[in-house]
């Protein structure tokens, strides 16, 4: 009994439309071509989305608002204990 080649294709093909694809969607990461994809400004560059996330708008700074909000209320945090314990 043979052993069974397991198939791969020579590319990667648009999950739309089967044609040979240009890159990934910026935010689900689909295979898309050219026809099938609409750019969109980023912060430092374009970003690429398919038919299915083009009403999506990607939000780049979310990671960086969180970091300045977990950032924040650990200062005031601090703050709080600082000022209860000199006024002890």
């Amino acid at each position: 009994m043979t052993d069974l080649a397991q198939f791969r294709p020579d590319q990667d093909y648009c999950v739309y439309c089967h044609k040979p694809a240009a890159g990934r969607c910026a935010i689900c990461h689909a295979l898309v071509c050219a026809d099938c994809c609409e750019l969109q400004d980023g912060l430092i560059r374009p970003l690429a989305l398919c038919m299915k996330c083009t009403g999506i708008r990607p939000r780049p700074g979310r990671m960086l608002l969180v970091w300045l909000l977990v950032t924040a209320c650990f200062l005031i945090a601090l703050l709080a204990v600082f000022l209860l314990l000199s006024s002890a």
